[in-house]
């Protein structure tokens, strides 16, 4: 199996390495293959990718390709995972935002409109390119907003990409270790848009054991990585949401805890890659070293999440509970990406979250509009199951959303800055056409060239 990474030189690419050791057996990889413009981190990545396999004691054929057409072609799985204009545009993002007292987040707001609208023109490029060189590869999307590029890629016509994120995976396997459960005995009904889900029952032999975590707040909140919804609000919800939905109904909050902290997270992980590929690249970096600046640059991140966004404290006690966790999650970037190529590679039918075409599975939307559902997932792809109605208390939000989403692509595939300004309106963060106007300007203004083909 040739296994193509576009993105080869972002930091999350070793932990695709240790997937692939890991079910060696089952998933045999002949060749990952890296692509990045950034040639002089790619070297590193794969470097260090290098040493990973070494750590596992599985030869794996790692190289770092010359353009992207070498990368692709003949690949049977690509991941892409872009993030165009890098980590500096990422934190030019979430200035923007909150220089207009609007939440500034990556992919939620303004922030992800952005980043989607950059995102698109290059990923539309390589799916066409794969289309060509690669006819019979299963794209699997990473690249943020998975939901909005998802819904342009559709629109387009793209036929064999499946979003993923590992956000749901992560909640439904924290559920289950609070409910004290095995979690491939339990279906975990769940439904949503990228980055804005809830996790409405997890059935157990027929029974949903869902209200037993909900009537104990402490092991509720222990789903989350940090403190993020109060007691009353997640029992008179009676769901789980995931942690982004956070930012939605706690925006004022964020955003005000984001401007006293006088950082962002982007600028926060930019310090981090920065210590990261110094180490990396230092003289003297042997494999050994290589991997623990590596083990050091995950666990600081890890315990770091949601930190800046919520005020809370990082202490030495939550750094090395990170560090105990490395590599030993049921959930992750690395287990959603193999677990979904093991499906359809070993044509072994599997229920997993993903984004794909509605096709039914949400009543009020179209078919080709992007969701986040379970689907079974097998050599045909993902085929999302039926969820039926949103329910009341989230379907203002929840179509809001993707009314947002629908436009913003829009805006990508047709070239409109009249529909991107449309659709940064109709954001719920946002939701002022004066306001989506100033912003539109300044994301236009600071994000050249790559926002010039919106005119």
């Amino acid at each position: 199996m040739k296994l193509t990474i576009i993105g080869g030189a972002g930091t999350r690419v070793p932990l695709v390495v240790v997937g692939l050791v890991r079910f060696h057996d089952q998933l045999r990889t002949d060749e990952l293959a890296l692509w990045d413009p950034n040639r002089e981190r790619q070297a590193l990545i794969a470097r260090l990718c290098d040493a990973m396999a070494q750590r596992y004691g599985v030869p794996l054929k790692i190289r770092a390709a010359g353009n992207a057409e070498d990368a692709v072609s003949g690949a049977d799985f690509i991941i892409s995972s872009i993030r165009v204009g890098g980590g500096s545009v990422r934190i030019m993002d979430e200035r923007i935002a909150l220089e207009h007292n609007v939440l500034g987040q990556e992919t939620v707001g303004p922030g992800g409109w952005a980043m989607a609208l950059r995102s698109f023109p290059p990923m539309l490029e390589y799916v066409r390119l794969a289309e060509r060189v690669a006819p019979h590869a299963w794209i699997l999307n990473f690249t943020n907003p998975v939901g909005i590029v998802s819904q342009a890629l559709l629109a387009a016509g793209a036929k064999r990409v499946i979003g993923v994120c590992d956000t749901p995976r992560e909640m439904f396997e924290a559920a289950a270790r609070e409910l004290a459960i095995s979690s491939p005995a339990a279906f975990f009904d769940y439904f949503g848009l990228n980055h804005l889900g809830w996790l409405r029952r997890v059935l157990v032999n027929g029974e949903d054991q869902l209200p037993r975590l909900l009537r104990d707040p402490q092991r509720a909140a222990s789903v989350y990585h940090v403190p993020l919804f109060e007691r009353d609000f997640i029992q008179q919800l009676g769901m789980l949401p995931t942690e982004y939905v956070y930012f939605y109904v706690k925006a004022n909050e964020a955003t005000a805890k984001l401007k006293k902290a006088g950082s962002t997270r982007g600028q926060m992980v930019a310090e981090q890659e920065r210590v990261l590929f110094q180490s990396l690249a230092s003289d003297g970096a042997t494999p050994e070293k290589m991997l623990a600046a590596y083990d050091n640059y995950l666990a600081t991140r890890n315990a770091t999440y949601f930190a800046l966004e919520t005020g809370a404290a990082v202490s030495e006690q939550a750094l090395e509970h990170a560090r105990g966790e490395l590599y030993q999650k049921a959930a992750g970037y690395e287990r959603i990406a193999v677990d979904v190529m093991r499906a359809i590679a070993r044509n072994s039918p599997a229920v997993f979250p993903v984004d794909v075409a509605n096709n039914g599975s949400i009543d009020g939307l179209g078919a080709q509009d992007a969701v986040e559902v379970p689907c079974v997932i097998d050599a045909n792809g993902a085929r999302p199951l039926a969820v039926g109605e949103v329910p009341a208390s989230v379907r203002e939000l929840f179509f809001r959303v993707k009314d947002y989403e629908r436009l913003t692509a829009e805006a990508a595939l047709c070239g409109s800055a009249s529909v991107a300004t449309r659709a940064l309106a109709a954001n719920p963060l946002v939701n002022d056409m004066k306001k989506a106007d100033e912003l539109a300007r300044a994301y236009r203004e600071a994000h050249r060239p790559w926002l010039d083909y919106l005119n």
